[in-house]
């Protein structure tokens, strides 16, 4: 059977719609069968999946954009998991190997092939009050406007934080540890590494610092005290309204980002005093 291959691109940037054209010309002529995603089928007039609803799985998905384009594609989804193959065109394309847009176009041959090797970048699942999510870089639990939260954070059994007032937490991939979390003064955790970073965002009190945790192990955060909503945010994309009384637990155990590299090795480390970006 052919290669089912989803193509996801920015719709409000040309350049992106052009490389998607181009990527389902090409993924024609290779015998696989392409598909546009749902928010860009209309725009480019071909057939289509929903890949937040559809029942029928995709082998593979043709992301076109930076980061943001990925955790946008991660959060619809969900728990799937194709084979992701990456065209850089963002301005922030950390995750992107440093390959040229039009390189990319002619490596889905490859992908077409199997010729790449994958790598699993771990996920966290969160789970509150019967919603679950997934998170590639970070689930952040934030408080609104000039407010402050009071958060209990338990790791496994043992309190990890009591009464942390401030505006809130964040809980990091090792994916995620060079994003948001080091902005807030967190560590950079390797890619190899089972864990998460826990990091205290602006606490009225200066000394709880971050903490690194196992990934195995559940990370229970309670709304204490708040005078006003929380938010929970995952990736930056998903956010959920969250009141006092509420509990968030997660863990680093999702089904994992399956990433195709081409010219970088699996679990490369991408530093962010290094970063590059186009």
């Amino acid at each position: 059977m052919p290669l089912r291959v989803a193509i996801y691109a920015r719709p409000d940037r040309r350049e992106a719609l052009e490389l998607a054209r181009e990527a389902y010309r090409r993924l024609l002529e290779l015998g696989a069968e392409p598909l546009y995603e749902a928010s860009i089928a209309g725009l480019l007039h071909g057939p289509q999946v929903d890949l937040r609803f559809s029942d029928e799985p995709v082998d593979a998905v043709v992301v076109i954009g930076g980061d943001g384009t990925l955790l946008r594609l991660l959060q619809l989804l969900g728990d799937k998991t194709p084979v992701l193959h990456l065209v850089r065109l963002g301005r922030r394309a950390f995750l992107f190997e440093d390959i040229e847009p039009e390189e990319s176009i002619r490596l889905l041959e490859d992908l077409v092939e199997g010729r790449y090797r994958v790598e699993e970048l771990r996920r966290l699942v969160v789970e509150t009050q019967g919603y679950r999510g997934y998170a590639l870089n970070e689930a952040a639990v934030l408080a609104l406007g000039s407010k402050v939260a009071g958060l209990r954070v338990l790791v496994g059994e043992e309190v990890a934080y009591r009464g942390l007032e401030g505006d809130g937490l964040i809980v990091a991939t090792p994916a995620g540890s060079s994003a948001y979390c080091y902005s807030a003064g967190g560590p950079v955790l390797h890619p190899g590494l089972d864990a998460v970073a826990l990091v205290p965002v602006n606490p009225v009190d200066r000394r709880p610092g971050p903490l690194v945790a196992p990934g195995g192990v559940e990370v229970k955060v309670m709304v204490e005290r708040t005078t006003r909503p929380v938010k929970l945010i995952l990736d930056g994309v998903q956010e959920r309204m969250l009141y006092q009384g509420a509990l968030i637990r997660a863990r680093l155990r999702a089904p994992p980002a399956r990433i195709a590299r081409y010219r970088e090795p699996p679990g490369r480390m991408r530093l962010p005093w290094l970063r590059y970006t186009c």
